[in-house]
């Protein structure tokens, strides 16, 4: 049986970021966690390009956005500070907690 491989966009990405999903950075799609067989930290593989890369090694590396109409749409009109995606909270979900929103 295979298994679909997910390539997450827009406001998908963003869930499955927030959620603490692993994302390739080669390919774009939803990265499994298998565990290391010599002990060490679980590592990420792409089921799609077969990148991996160590848990504690791993970081998204998102290409920065341009703000079009298209991309403020797939935010909802609402475009999330910088510090947001890296934060990994449920954004916009996060804004009453989060001391970056305090006045």
């Amino acid at each position: 049986m295979s298994k679909d491989i997910i390539k997450p966009e827009g406001m998908d990405l963003i869930r499955h970021l927030n959620a603490g999903h692993a994302i390739c950075n080669k390919c774009g799609a939803l990265m499994e966690r298998k565990e290391d067989p010599t002990g060490g930290c679980d590592i990420y593989v792409c089921p799609s390009c077969k990148w991996e890369i160590d848990e504690m090694d791993y970081v998204y590396q998102d290409e920065e956005e341009e703000w079009t109409p298209e991309t403020l749409n797939a935010f909802e009109g609402d475009i999330p500070p910088a510090g947001c995606r890296a934060c990994g909270g449920p954004y916009p979900q996060c804004k009453s907690s989060c001391k970056l929103f305090d006045d």
